[in-house]
């Protein structure tokens, strides 16, 4: 009988070692979608960044280290390895990842499409970009549906490229990868160098950076792409900006302490601002179950 005892023993104590050993493989580190990419900042801009989310999300309680820097959605849902805990990305990146939403950047964010239509007889060279909505209603259903025969150009995995082609306001566009030190400029080249002037071209971006957007300086196949009429195409739909994503297997515990943090900043640094790619009017908040329904319909997840 002693002996039947210890052998049960031994095998609850090697159950609850592996139960122990499961649970600390459910999920391990972090992942950062770090917005320096998107802004075309130098490589030493992000590295910044990175240091300012490992400190942030030390005081989280969640696992700060290890933090993997990455880029699209198949880094989380293909990355071979035990799955990160939590992620601080986009809502394209956070919700095509199966991770459950838990804060998020309220702060809206406007995409649009920055178009280059007709060559415009006359013009200024490297005109500024002008609100489709400034236009005769002729017009703008002229562009409109040119448009919807175009090709843009969007960053891979982007709200902006996601929202851009949910609401098909392009033929098609071409998902370009974020790079250091090139940023939207990336973006508008390669548009310019696609431009013809019966073949027109665009970039989805957010609307405050296309409205401030020239083509001076840039080079196209044709001259006459600076005298081509530049419009803004708003979105009809818009997103919320950066937010932390969790796996399933982190506790409500971990969650609530986590989303006290983030809720708790007042006035953040301008080093953590940037890292968080946060605007004047942030305010970070847990959503309820129809907002994250319509942050899903926004980028075309249904």
């Amino acid at each position: 009988m002693p002996t039947i005892r210890i052998f049960r023993a031994a095998l609850l104590l090697a159950a609850t070692a592996v139960s122990s050993h499961a649970w600390a493989q459910a999920c391990e580190g972090g992942a950062y979608l770090n917005p320096q990419l998107f802004r075309g900042e130098a490589a030493h801009q992000s590295a910044l960044a990175e240091q300012e989310i490992h400190t942030f999300m030390s005081r989280t309680g969640l696992p700060a280290a290890p933090i993997y820097t990455i880029k699209r959605v198949d880094d989380i849902t293909s990355s071979g390895r035990a799955p990160y805990c939590w992620a601080y990305v986009n809502s394209v990146i956070g919700l095509m990842s199966g991770f459950k939403p838990a804060v998020v950047n309220n702060e809206p964010i406007q995409p649009a499409v920055l178009a280059i239509t007709a060559v415009v007889p006359g013009a200024k060279p490297d005109a500024g970009a002008v609100p489709l909505k400034s236009l005769p209603a002729a017009e703008q259903k002229a562009i409109l549906e040119r448009m919807q025969r175009s090709k843009c150009f969007g960053t891979t995995a982007g709200v902006e490229t996601a929202i851009g082609r949910a609401e098909g306001l392009c033929g098609n566009i071409e998902d370009v990868a974020a790079q250091a030190a090139v940023g939207q400029q990336g973006l508008i080249a390669k548009a310019a160098f696609a431009w013809e002037e019966q073949s027109w071209a665009g970039i989805v971006t957010r609307e405050n950076l296309a409205l401030n957007t020239s083509l001076k300086g840039l080079a196209g196949r044709f001259e006459a792409i600076h005298a081509a009429r530049l419009v803004v195409i708003p979105t009809k739909g818009t997103s919320v900006g950066f937010g932390l994503y969790v796996h399933p297997s982190v506790s409500d515990a971990q969650i609530k302490k986590a989303v006290a943090l983030f809720q708790g900043l007042s006035s953040p640094s301008k080093p953590l601002a940037v890292a968080l790619d946060l605007g004047p009017q942030f305010s970070f908040v847990a959503p309820a179950a129809d907002q994250v329904e319509k942050m899903r319909a926004a980028i075309g997840l249904r």
